[in-house]
């Protein structure tokens, strides 16, 4: 179950920081089209392009903040179900050791002894 748990908490990770990084654009996208409205097509700072632009700059936020969740929430189930699937799975546990030992042997003959007439081929009926 710890890789399980291990792996749903390194895709939840991974999954949060490509959420961070997409509102960062979204972020840094917003206050660059805010800079380029203001300074160089010359609007005011208080008016309605730029309200516009920061009202855009906000829904995206809220956008990709409803997107990590739902990504959380679904890696957080499937983490779950996985973790739920093997919760009753055997563990097989393989011990090896060494015997010091290594000197060549003959090999011993362990086959049960059978009857003389199995070896025969049978025809049918």
């Amino acid at each position: 179950m710890r890789p399980i748990i291990g792996f749903a908490g390194a895709g939840l990770l991974f999954w949060s920081l490509l959420c961070l990084g997409l509102w960062a654009i979204v972020a840094l996208g917003g206050d660059l089209l805010h800079w380029i409205v203001t300074s160089l097509l010359g609007a005011a700072r208080d008016g309605v392009a730029v309200g516009i632009l920061r009202f855009v700059e906000a829904f995206g936020t809220v956008v990709v903040a409803w997107v990590w969740l739902a990504g959380a929430a679904l890696i957080a189930f499937l983490g779950w179900l996985a973790r739920s699937a093997t919760r009753d799975s055997a563990t097989i546990r393989v011990a090896t050791f060494r015997t010091g030992d290594w000197e060549m042997r003959e090999m011993k003959d362990v086959t049960p002894p059978r009857d003389p007439d199995h070896d025969v081929p049978r025809l049918p009926g």
